[in-house]
């Protein structure tokens, strides 16, 4: 039997310099496996071949196999939606991200969001119901690129994480 963890849905596309650029920019949407074990975040190489990229340059990657592999790197962006109630914000995040061949195994995740992105949000993970918040820092953060992130506070998330658990009951 084999585990996932939590799975976010973003858009991916091509650099934007602007979180409202990303509406024109060519994009695709996918689904990318949260994982705070990945330095990097990983993209199928096919998706960033889809939207036009050629890679800036390869590198060697050691994956799961233990073996390296030059890897295309390419500059991507990625749009994450959060939501606060009625309201919901975007964080745009520009960087360079790692192609890797897609697996012989169909996943139901097509990336892997690495440290590199998880390190300018907040993790909430709630492992029985394999639920995972994550909610953006505040504006002024060191995100390269946000937008409309905001953190939060306590006493909210905690509302938020019993009002989840009296749903389950």
């Amino acid at each position: 039997m084999v585990f996932l963890g939590p799975i976010a849905n973003v858009t991916l596309s091509r650099p934007v310099l602007k979180p409202e650029d990303i509406q024109q920019a060519s994009s695709i949407q996918i689904k990318m496996l949260v994982d705070t074990g990945a330095s990097k975040t990983v993209v199928d190489r096919g998706i960033a071949e889809s939207l036009g990229l050629e890679p800036i340059r390869f590198e060697p990657m050691i994956g799961i196999s233990h073996v390296a592999e030059e890897c295309p790197v390419f500059l991507l962006s990625i749009a994450i939606a959060f939501a606060d109630g009625p309201r919901t914000t975007l964080m745009t995040f520009t960087s360079e991200m790692i192609g890797m061949s897609t697996p012989p195994t169909p996943r139901p995740f097509n990336g892997l969001l690495g440290r590199d992105f998880l390190r300018f949000v907040h993790l909430s993970y709630d492992g029985p119901a394999g639920h995972c918040d994550i909610v953006g820092n505040s504006p002024d953060s060191t995100a390269p690129y946000s937008h409309g992130t905001h953190a939060g506070n306590k006493n909210k998330r905690k509302q938020q994480r019993t009002a989840r658990k009296k749903n389950r009951r």
